[in-house]
């Protein structure tokens, strides 16, 4: 195959490649050229003068080592030569290499007494003893003593200690104070007694200056049948108790309103509006969250409904004269795709074509909707036309007649061509481009598959054709040499057999 050309891989790999083989060298070479001599089996580079085997420049051609007593070479002219270490024991005068275990080892073997001497920094707190070899060291203690220099044991700190009238006995109470919320009764040098003054301002449980929020496990101080003071939890308080406490706040606060929380009219949720309802106290309201009907009032979301009169659970006397429900003003109504996307509110609607239920949604009536004259199903107004088409409707309840007009199409790229039937030539269709374009290269191209060298006819009639191969495995483009043998055949040349079969592609140009 002649490149005419240079060839530039941008960096990539040129792979199960092979050197040119000759048996002798080519004749004016070019500067750098390369060839394999297949005489001597070398590799040959033209230096621009002369043919240098490429094989035997910079080759190493053996190892050899110049310390044998530490390092030696097996296999040193090759192909692969063995570097080993030389080691061996510690010696005088020793020329091998030692390992670290055996350095250890020697160290460790050897025997005492490299020891010349041991002094002592200080001989007041340090005591030297014993020989050079084997040295005692021992630390010098003695009493407790102002400027004393030597160090003292921990007995002879405790005497120190104790000479001076340490005990560990308890001390005798001479006489005691108090302070702010605490009474002394007694005497105060005898058998005082202290205790709490809840009689006084400064007391730090009954003047507390901090603040917080009370928790059930909180303690409260409280004074028992007996009189005496006591401590109790929040959460320990007798029921009763607390009872009595409801029993003040929900008097005080009679005829009062006191929110309850939400009420979901859709489902009398908490129940209201039965007589299985629960106990309720006047002055009680709750907010309606959910539309519907309280007793048979409809209610809508932000409403508010107030109990007139005290009613115990399961009141069979439950009415709605003993409620006030208190509307919170219509919103203007609004359109959904349901009933619960709606808003509900201000609306007027005609009888003829709407309906309307209780809860306030609002449907069109079958044949409801009147837009000029009564009509059902899809409608059409009116239809208007582009360039290209003909026909219209200009009055409601007309047909459609619509047409396509050739002779005003606007000129430029569409998605579909109009072109003529070929078997009539006054029949009109519709094609993209593409397929005008399938249908008229099926005569300037031709396609085959070949497994070797091969002749591929096309019968295209010219020489002026593109050929292009690939792989029908891989898909990859296959270059070969390619012979224009005649104006209806080409010939395909492979430098070996490829492995796969080869799809070749032949267009005709112009």
């Amino acid at each position: 195959m002649d490149f005419l050309n240079n060839i530039n891989l941008a960096g990539n790999e040129l792979r199960n490649a092979a050197i040119q083989n000759l048996g002798t060298a080519p004749s004016s070479p070019a500067t750098g050229q390369i060839y394999f001599d297949t005489g001597s089996d070398t590799l040959e580079m033209w230096n621009g003068s002369a043919w240098i085997d490429l094989s035997s420049e910079g080759d190493l051609k053996s190892v050899a080592s110049t310390t044998t007593a530490q390092l030696t070479v097996a296999n040193g002219t090759g192909p692969n030569p063995t570097l080993a270490i030389v080691t061996g024991s510690i010696a005088d005068g020793g020329t091998n290499l030692v390992t670290s275990d055996v350095i250890f080892d020697y160290v460790a073997t050897i025997a005492g007494g490299l020891v010349d001497s041991v002094t002592t920094g200080n001989a007041n707190t340090i005591a030297i003893g014993g020989t050079a070899a084997n040295p005692t060291v021992s630390a010098v203690t003695a009493a407790v003593a102002d400027s004393g220099a030597k160090l003292a044991t921990g007995d002879q700190i405790h005497t120190f200690v104790t000479d001076f009238g340490y005990t560990t006995n308890v001390g005798t109470v001479t006489s005691v104070a108090v302070g702010g919320g605490l009474r002394l009764t007694g005497t105060a040098t005898v058998t005082p007694t202290v205790s709490p003054d809840y009689t006084t301002s400064a007391n730090i449980i009954l003047s507390s200056t901090g603040t917080a929020t009370a928790d059930s496990g909180d303690s409260i101080i409280l004074s028992d049948s007996s009189q005496q003071v006591v401590r109790t939890t929040l959460s320990a308080i007798p029921v009763a108790s607390l009872n009595l406490v409801k029993t003040y706040i929900d008097a005080s606060n009679l005829g009062q309103s006191v929110f309850q929380g939400g009420y979901n009219a859709a489902t009398n949720s908490p129940n209201l509006d039965t007589t299985s309802n629960i106990a309720v106290t006047k002055g009680f309201f709750y907010a309606v969250t959910n539309a519907g009907t309280f007793f048979t009032e409809q209610v809508q979301p932000g409403d508010l409904i107030y109990a007139d009169e005290n009613q115990p659970a399961n009141n069979s006397g439950n009415v709605a004269g003993k409620w006030v429900v208190v509307q919170s003003g219509q919103d203007i109504a609004t359109a959904g795709a349901n009933d619960g996307a709606t808003t509900k509110g201000i609306a007027g609607f005609s009888s003829d074509s709407f309906a309307v239920t209780s809860n306030g949604f609002t449907t069109i009536k079958t044949d409801g909707v009147t837009l000029g004259t009564q009509t059902t199903g899809n409608y059409v107004k009116k239809v208007t036309v582009a360039d290209g088409i003909l026909g219209a409707v200009d009055a409601e309840g007309s047909t459609a007649a619509l047409q396509l007009d050739l002779g005003n199409l606007a000129v430029g790229q569409r998605a579909k061509i109009v072109t003529a039937n070929a078997g009539s030539g006054e029949a009109m269709g519709l094609a993209t481009p593409a397929e005008i374009v399938g249908s008229g290269n099926a005569a300037v191209t031709h396609a085959a598959t070949i497994t070797a060298n091969a002749t591929v006819t096309h019968n295209l009639g010219t020489k002026d054709v593109i050929v292009q191969l690939y792989d029908i495995v891989t898909f990859d483009t296959v270059f070969a040499d390619v012979d224009r043998a005649t104006v209806n055949a080409v010939g395909i040349s492979f430098g070996s057999t490829p492995t796969n079969s080869i799809r070749v592609l032949i267009q005709k140009v112009g």
